[in-house]
């Protein structure tokens, strides 16, 4: 039987685009629940044309990429390659502890880049199926990441590539177990989330998704069987909440007038200073667990200057059930004065992604 356990899934950063990573100890191998992962064809039939009779007369093969999506749970030292695949920079770790050599902490704080906020690395993917054979997909970009959750379960998350290039190879030198991510799980019990900060929201489940637009439209050149790049033309950061509903402030704010009059008006629930915490239930290092913070401009954003907005649907009521109401944030880069994205992550990952 050819089980889908015995497969592999590994992927380490190229230097440049068109430079496929050859190098074993660079790639970092993850778990997942499920996903497919591979060359993606494109089959042109021939145009139907009089007098060719009743079937087809010929199919191509007109071309291909590779990509894919997989789902998983993230392991926090694997997630920051992730993040720096949609977020694009990554400063230096900083040490918990004043002697690095002996630290097992390492912070890593994520943002867009203030030069080119399109910017992000492209990827070397390894795909193994069933262990029947390897595959290597060059110029991989990362083109969506998502988190989930619920109550009294793991933080769960959803990766989709897109990129260039297939190739067959041997799996004999890659060292799986070496290099697998075996790094603690976020698990909801123990998360934060406060809107604005120091309100502590009651919140059944929720997402968190980051996507990338990467058309492909302009990226087809004749004289080649491959797209020519995969530019990145937009980023989207959006935060959907379910809530156990305990007054009616909140709902005030977002469905009528952010200044929580009686009133409807025409204005948009802006608030940047919220909390968004994820937390595992096993330590980094001596009390620090693993651990991811996501903010928005935050406590520096003036008044009316916040970065996220903010928008709710109806309460929703249901015989003998609590009243729930989902909210949805979205990021706006409209100051370009600050920061509109940092995702902090703790983890025992000593370098810089």
């Amino acid at each position: 039987m050819t089980a889908s356990e015995k497969s592999f899934l590994g992927l380490a950063k190229q230097t440049a685009k068109g430079t496929p990573n050859t190098t074993d100890a660079q790639f970092q191998y993850i778990m997942f629940s499920e996903g497919a992962l591979g060359p993606n064809n494109v089959f042109l039939p021939l145009d139907q044309e009089i007098g060719g009779g009743a079937l087809l007369r010929n199919i191509i093969k007109a071309g291909v990429s590779s990509g894919g999506a997989v789902t998983f749970i993230p392991r926090p030292n694997s997630l920051g390659k992730f993040l720096i695949g949609t977020l694009g920079k990554c400063a230096a770790p900083v040490s918990h502890l004043p002697n690095p050599p002996n630290d097992a902490c390492f912070t890593h704080v994520f943002t867009l880049d203030s030069a080119d906020q399109f910017l992000a690395p492209y990827w070397t993917v390894r795909s193994a199926p069933g262990n029947l054979l390897g595959e290597q997909l060059q110029d991989m970009r990362i083109a969506a990441l998502g988190l989930t959750w619920k109550a009294a379960d793991y933080v769960r998350g959803t990766l989709a590539f897109m990129g260039g290039l297939p190739t067959q190879l041997a799996t004999t030198n890659w060292a799986v177990p070496t290099y697998l991510d075996k790094t603690a799980q976020f698990i909801a019990p123990l998360m934060d989330i406060e809107l604005p900060t120091a309100s502590d929201l009651k919140v059944l489940g929720g997402s968190f998704a980051i996507g990338l637009q990467i058309p492909l439209d302009d990226q087809w050149m004749t004289g080649s069987y491959s797209p020519d790049d995969f530019d990145i033309n937009s980023k989207m950061f959006v935060l959907s909440l379910n809530i156990k509903v305990t007054d009616a402030a909140l709902y005030k704010k977002m469905a009528y007038d952010p200044a929580a009059s009686t009133a409807w008006v025409a204005a948009m629930y802006r608030e940047a200073d919220f909390k968004l915490y994820f937390a595992s239930d096993q330590l980094a290092e001596a009390s620090i667990p693993f651990n991811m913070t996501i903010a928005a401009n935050g406590q520096n954003a003036a008044s009316g200057n916040a970065n996220v907005v903010w928008t709710c649907t109806p309460l929703a009521m249901r015989a003998g059930r609590q009243v729930l109401m989902n909210v949805t944030g979205t990021w706006l880069g409209d100051n370009a004065a600050l920061e509109p994205i940092t995702i902090t992550l703790d983890n025992t990952w000593p370098t810089q992604y």
